[in-house]
């Protein structure tokens, strides 16, 4: 058997190596959710979920959330686009004119 003062170490080493981090992670996701707006409904149920499973939760919303688009680096690269396809010749193949 540890004595008491091994076995108050191993639990505190524990909480500062495990517990704590899955805290930040599941403190983090909800701040995000709550944070990202969306239906009331759809906040609840990643709520939910968050909650109920607190490691695999949090992680399941990272890795499937959506990537937040910057609305200016969105018009840019629709500009992009649209600049690329005024360039391309219309009908055929195109092999004509390179």
């Amino acid at each position: 058997m540890l004595p008491v003062a091994t076995s108050t170490f191993l639990q505190t080493l524990f909480a500062a190596f495990i517990i704590i981090p899955v805290l930040i992670l599941w403190v983090a996701a909800v701040v995000d959710v709550i944070r990202e707006g969306g239906s009331g409904l759809k906040i609840a149920a990643i709520l939910v979920l968050i909650l109920v499973v607190p490691i695999l939760g949090p992680l399941l919303y990272f890795i499937f959330r959506r990537p937040k688009v910057d609305p200016e680096q969105a018009y840019l690269a629709e500009a992009d686009r649209r600049r690329e396809a005024a360039r391309r010749p219309v009908g055929g193949s195109g092999s004509m004119y390179r």
